[in-house]
Parts: C-alpha cells; sequence; structure tokens
C-alpha cells in the first residue's frame, strides 16, 4: 500500500539512519515497511535495513534470525523498498571471524546481494566460549576482542562500524589500556575509510560508571572525541530495534554529539556505498 502523499515531517532538520532492525532476529519488533512508515513521517533523507545476519550451524541461534528465514526477509525488504519515498537500501549487521568470511562475502553480499554489510563487533571469544563484551570486562579479554576487532575492518567487508566503543561498557574506565585498544580500532577503521557510529540505542541502556560518574555504556564522549581528532568520520544511527525508534534515536545520538561538540556527517553523505550506484 502506497504512502499517504500528505503525510509531511514538521519537526527539525531531516536525517538518514543506516542501523535499523526487524522482527527476524527475535529481539527486535516490526517489519521494514513499518520502519519506512514511521521515518517518511518524520522527515528521512535514507533509510537502511540492516538486520542482525544468520549464521550458519545456528551460532547465536537465540538473536539471529535464522538461514532459512532469508527469502522472508528479502521480501520484506523489497516490500519496504517499494513503499520508500527515499533512498532505500538494505543489507546485514554481523559479527566477524575468518571462519565466516566466505558466508559473508560470497553468500550475502555474492549470491544474496546485500548492499551493504554493517560490522557490529559484540563479543570475545573466552575459555566459555563466546562472551558479549559488555560483560567481559576481565582484563585479559581486551586485547583479543581488540585484534578480532581490527582483522574484522581490514576484511574490507564492511561499510560501517556499528557501536565502535560497545567495550567500553564492559571496561569503563579511560584509562592506558582502553586508550591504546580505542587508537589500534580507530586507526583499522581511518585506514580503511569505514565510518564510526554515534549509537543512539546506547543512550537509552541503563548507565555504567566512569571516571567521571555515570554515564551511558556508549557512545562514549572521550572515545568519539579521540576518533575526531584523528580523522575518522563519525556518523549517527539509531540501531533501532522498534519501528518507532527508526529515526528518534539517530537523532538523539546527533544531539548528544552536538552537545560533546563532536562533529559528524549524515549517514547519507558518509556511506561510500551510497555514492557506488547500489539501487533505491
Amino acid at each position: 500500500m502506497p504512502l499517504d502523499p500528505t503525510l509531511r515531517y514538521s519537526g527539525a532538520v531531516n536525517i538518514s539512519s543506516f542501523h535499523t532492525h526487524t522482527r527476524l532476529c527475535r529481539h527486535a519488533s516490526g517489519d521494514p515497511v513499518d520502519s519506512v512508515r514511521v521515518a517518511a513521517a518524520e522527515g528521512c533523507t535514507g533509510l537502511g535495513i540492516s538486520d542482525h545476519c544468520p549464521y550458519p550451524g545456528g551460532l547465536w541461534a537465540g538473536s539471529r534470525m535464522a538461514p532459512e528465514w532469508l527469502d522472508e526477509y528479502l521480501v520484506m525488504v523489497d516490500a519496504a523498498r517499494d513503499i520508500a519515498p527515499f533512498p532505500f537500501y538494505w543489507g546485514f549487521e554481523c559479527e566477524w571471524h575468518p571462519d565466516s568470511d566466505a558466508w559473508y562475502r560470497e553468500y550475502l553480499r555474492g549470491e544474496l546481494g546485500a548492499e551493504y554489510l554493517v560490522y557490529g563487533a559484540h563479543w570475545v571469544r573466552t575459555s566459555n566460549g563466546f562472551e558479549y563484551i559488555p560483560e567481559a570486562g576481565d582484563p585479559g579479554n581486551l586485547a583479543p576482542y581488540v585484534d578480532l576487532t581490527v582483522k574484522g575492518l581490514a576484511s574490507g567487508l564492511f561499510d560501517l562500524f556499528a557501536h565502535p566503543d560497545i567495550f567500553l561498557a564492559g571496561f569503563p574506565r579511560w584509562d592506558a589500556e582502553t586508550r591504546a585498544a580505542s587508537r589500534d580500532i580507530v586507526d583499522a577503521a581511518v585506514a580503511m575509510g569505514i565510518p564510526l557510529e554515534v549509537n543512539g540505542l546506547g543512550l537509552t541502556k541503563p548507565k555504567v560508571l566512569g571516571d567521571a560518574g555515570w554515564r551511558a555504556p556508549y557512545p562514549v564522549r572521550e572515545f568519539l572525541e579521540f576518533a575526531a581528532d584523528s580523522g575518522a568520520v563519525l556518523t549517527c544511527n539509531s540501531d533501532a530495534h522498534r519501528p518507532q525508534d527508526t529515526l528518534a534515536l539517530a537523532r538523539n545520538a546527533k544531539a548528544q554529539a552536538e552537545a560533546w561538540g563532536i562533529p559528524t556527517v549524515d549517514a547519507m553523505d558518509a556511506l561510500a556505498f551510497t555514492k557506488r550506484g547500489a539501487a533505491v
């Protein structure tokens, strides 16, 4: 069903967001058409749907779509593109591990034709298996997390690095170790020309105790200031897990970055794939 042509946004400046989830990931709600309708009503300049990709073998099965749901996902994004009155793209948010390289490169990008991939480095491999980095704050976990993250950035697979400071939720002090980790991550992203995300969803999460008091687990001011000073491109996205958050959380992220005096670039301008002729 086409959008109502009389529906117009009457609020602040328009914005895009390229970090959007759907009900298929099992921890979000709504379909892409729901996100398009909200975005159209709220002044969208461009939207990307990037649900968590499935993994062969059922890895992280409780919080990712199943491989057999991919056909449904493609139908959903096609339906959303049909009604989007703005540039529309689709892809996936992915973890990275060398064992999955062919899955991303040959299948998701090659066979399925994903228009972009978002890198979300949520996990670190420990003796207990994969652990969520905000909850895996043992000092011994930082180096392997950074090593894998840097290798993922260097893989050449990704167009955007989501919540690049998420590890600072589990390592809340801005000390020599976290500064060094941040430098390695930022340098790798800058070298590959990958924009870093200011994540709106993180601003809604329970606060953690940092050096200067309670703060959001991410985005983290010190990290973003360092990234900006290092020449990184920073862009604001919602990380929406509900249709009503499709643009709202990106606007919150932009407002927070502005309050910190950190420059950002709209995702439509920051993401190189939108300049390479992807279908809209």
